[in-house]
């Protein structure tokens, strides 16, 4: 008897251990920020962006002057003729020089 009540309480320990969503720290900062990629002549385009550190891919031709961010992420942009640059929470930064962006990865804090 002792036995098939430990055994039973195990498994019901396994049972409740695996049925727990598994939500970590890092998935539970998970979101989207948006990034404003600015050019010259008021031209513009915003892109709603994850914040998980995957890469992902700017197919928009704009030569970027200046990158904002809403905030809440670090993001690194990287720009078709070698430019890279980092935006930290909501900020706007410089493009030197100005270029088409082609990737870019954000992070959440």
């Amino acid at each position: 008897m002792k036995t098939f009540t430990i055994t039973a309480a195990l498994a019901l320990l396994t049972s409740l251990v695996s049925a727990a969503p598994a939500t970590t720290q890092h998935e539970a900062r998970q979101f989207q920020t948006q990034i404003t990629f600015i050019g010259a002549a008021d031209g513009a385009f915003t892109l709603s962006v994850p914040t998980d550190g995957s890469l992902f891919t700017i197919t928009n031709p704009l030569s970027v002057s200046m990158i904002s961010s809403s905030g809440g992420a670090t993001c690194s942009f990287s720009g078709i003729d070698g430019s890279f640059t980092v935006v930290v929470g909501a900020q706007t930064v410089d493009v030197g020089p100005p270029q088409t962006q082609i990737s870019g990865s954000c992070r959440a804090f």
